[in-house]
């Protein structure tokens, strides 16, 4: 039992201390974005923002998302997979908390729980879901894009998330 044991935390210990690398090696800090890899891009960039909302309970809202190096072309140079660029795609955002697997309410749309936002790449100006507006969209045909997502009815504290997701199909 004790020869199993010292197998197993040697085993567990060198694979719990395994490196994941995302991107170019930069450092990333907490509180000043999350980098992900997406389906049509593997270098696109969130930056979360919050908005402080004063009432009965003042707290902070999560409230926009910037997009940056997004690759909005039909086909370029950072694609994964031999994929075509996220031209034509619809990307699905999710933000989760520390511990569930289900994702966070972001939004409210008419009186109704709103959990993902899409973003249509489509020509210069992205498309979106309802409760959420682009802005700012930079170079969307180019393999440096950015754009601002809005939430027009925020439903998330911003301490309350933890991960964001985002996926493309």
């Amino acid at each position: 039992a004790g020869l199993a044991t010292v197998a197993a935390v040697a085993v567990l210990g060198s694979t719990l201390a395994a490196n994941i690398s995302l991107g170019t090696g930069n450092a990333i800090e907490f509180g000043q974005g999350v980098q992900v890899a997406s389906a049509c891009d593997s270098s696109i960039t969130l930056s979360p923002q919050a908005t402080f909302v004063n009432g009965a309970n003042p707290t902070f809202m999560l409230s926009t998302i910037s997009f940056s190096d997004v690759d909005g072309r039909s086909g370029g140079s950072a694609l994964v997979n031999g994929g075509t660029g996220c031209s034509g795609k619809t990307l699905q955002l999710n933000a989760y908390g520390d511990t569930s697997a289900t994702p966070l309410q972001i939004a409210t749309v008419s009186s109704q729980a709103v959990n993902v936002a899409t973003i249509g790449i489509n020509g210069s100006t992205p498309t979106t879901s309802a409760g959420f507006v682009a802005a700012g969209g930079q170079n969307l045909a180019s393999a440096t894009s950015s754009f601002n997502l809005g939430i027009t009815t925020p439903s998330a504290t911003a301490g309350a998330v933890f991960k964001l997701t985002l996926q493309s199909n």
